[in-house]
């Protein structure tokens, strides 16, 4: 665990300059560092991965907790430097590779079980990160991300918030997200413009409601929040995987107890499951 300045001494030592389009902000907080681990409550068994392992800062921490961690970490250069603060760890297996481009049953092929998911997210791609995740999701027992805090309020929204959206009802559907910690910008360097938040995205065993098509199901969550200031029947209209005429979908809509007047943001996970059921 580095401070601001030492860690300033190990970048000046290999040649290194946090880059801003990678979305470099290394964590140099260490009571941040043990609320995220205490957080994530891991024991000696575990196996865990982690997206984006900088210089170490969490790498180390987790080393000497559990039982393996895969270190994933894109930049070649941080690679190196990771290489050289963790040579003491022989539980410590470093991917230099975009965890983007990583083929996960692979990477996962040795782990006896389901592993534990850690990371510090670049800002820029943390939407596509969550996608993979979820997609992968089978590999995985538990994903702890820190990210946005903006991102991480979307996440976890509500029907009826005005952040509310799809990127909510996706994360809701396959998983029960929380925040468990929020991190002030203060606590990495250099410091990004905006606060974060540390989540947690509980894998569900099954989709939190039922949806006999998933890609319908989602279809019709994407027609409703495209154009999210219309009516939920006119937005709907807009979808060219919709079918119906206005009155037609109108009738469907009030047969099933929704009003076509509302707005996408006031529906809930089982409101939309209907609708698509219902198509």
């Amino acid at each position: 665990m580095f401070t601001a300045s030492e860690l300033r001494s190990v970048l000046k030592k290999y040649g290194l300059t946090p880059r801003k389009y990678l979305g470099q902000n290394y964590l140099v907080d260490s009571d941040v560092i043990e609320d995220i681990i205490e957080a994530c409550k891991f024991v000696d068994t575990d196996w865990v991965m982690e997206i984006g392992a900088g210089l170490g800062a969490v790498t180390e921490r987790l080393a000497r907790e559990v039982k393996h961690v895969l270190a994933i970490e894109k930049d070649r250069g941080a690679c190196v430097a990771l290489g050289d603060i963790l040579k003491g760890f022989t539980n410590v297996n470093i991917v230099c590779e975009d965890f983007l481009d990583i083929d996960l049953e692979r990477a996962l092929a040795e782990s006896p079980y389901k592993v534990k998911v850690i990371g510090n997210l670049p800002y820029y791609i943390t939407s596509p990160i969550i996608e993979k995740l979820i997609a992968g999701r089978h590999n995985f027992e538990s994903v702890f991300i820190t990210i946005q805090k903006e991102v991480a309020e979307r996440v976890c929204a509500k029907p009826g918030s005005k952040i509310y959206g799809s990127l909510s009802v996706f994360v809701q559907y396959y998983t029960k997200p929380c925040i468990l910690l929020d991190i002030g910008k203060h606590a990495f360097y250099p410091e990004p413009g905006v606060d974060s938040a540390f989540v947690e995205l509980a894998i569900l065993q099954k989709p939190s409601v039922q949806a006999n098509d998933e890609e319908k199901f989602f279809d019709v969550v994407k027609a409703g929040f495209g154009q999210r200031r219309k009516t939920l029947l006119n937005s709907l209209l807009s979808s060219e995987e919709i079918k119906l005429d206005k009155p037609g979908l109108a009738e469907l809509l009030k047969k099933i107890g929704i009003d076509p007047n509302i707005r996408a943001e006031q529906l809930s996970l089982e409101e939309f499951a209907r609708i698509s059921n219902a198509l």
